[in-house]
């Protein structure tokens, strides 16, 4: 049973573009200038991906820092999302890396809340343990 949905519509691929369910949500995307050669301010998927996946994991160390008595230690999370080439395919396949930039705390601790929130967060455990994917198809 779900806690929460969101449904996004995409039309278009990555040429197109996404809305939610409510039109809370509405914006333009493009292929990255390194996929099509076309220099553009429009975002992609990985972007959104990366801009979804650092506000889960920074909530995710929200809890930690609380947790420990220190919910007033700043921190920055930086996600990169990564379109990687997918050997087994030919296609692609995608990759991230999670960066933290604390002030105020010691390397060992900041060493702790970045693997104590990656225990935690939801996005952290769809990309180390999959995800499950319901497929559906309609015709209207």
């Amino acid at each position: 049973m779900s806690i929460y949905e969101a449904k996004v519509f995409n039309t278009g691929g990555r040429g197109g573009e996404v809305h939610s369910e409510d039109n809370s949500f509405k914006m333009s995307v493009k292929q990255p200038k390194e996929m099509s050669g076309e220099d553009t301010n429009e975002s992609n998927p990985e972007q959104l991906f990366a801009a979804a996946y650092s506000a889960c994991y920074n909530s995710a160390l929200d809890g930690v820092l609380k947790k420990d008595g220190a919910d007033d230690v700043k921190r920055t999370v930086i996600a990169t999302a990564k379109l990687l080439k997918d050997e087994s395919d030919g296609g692609f396949r995608l990759g991230a890396e999670i960066e933290v930039e604390f002030e105020g705390v010691d390397q060992a601790k900041a060493d702790e809340y970045v693997e104590q929130a990656h225990q935690g967060c939801p996005y952290s455990k769809m990309t180390r343990d999959g995800i499950n994917v319901d497929l559906k198809a309609t015709v209207k």
